[in-house]
């Protein structure tokens, strides 16, 4: 391969690279954007004393998982929502 297509190989993966340059990095790094859309997970189980950790599992301090069950079915709701949770 010679020099000039090395080159042009290397700048056109340079200019679709998705890298945090020094000049457009926003204030907290390249994932501080994204951590501000982060939100509760749903409350799920017996009285809701439960979080959702997935689709198809709630899961509590008091109570264990479940999963797959009655007490998981408002989990699903989470595929349905754009933002991710934290428990």
């Amino acid at each position: 391969m010679s020099c000039k297509a090395l080159a042009l190989c290397l700048l056109g993966l340079l200019t679709i690279s998705s890298a945090c340059y020094i000049q457009n990095c926003p204030i907290g790094g390249k994932r501080a954007v994204q951590d501000m859309d982060i939100r509760k997970c749903l409350p799920c189980g017996p009285r809701n004393k439960g979080h959702c950790f997935g689709p198809n599992i709630c899961c509590g301090e008091e109570l264990g998982c479940y999963i797959g069950t009655s007490e998981a079915l408002r989990c699903q709701e989470e595929n349905f929502l754009p933002t991710p949770c934290e428990s």
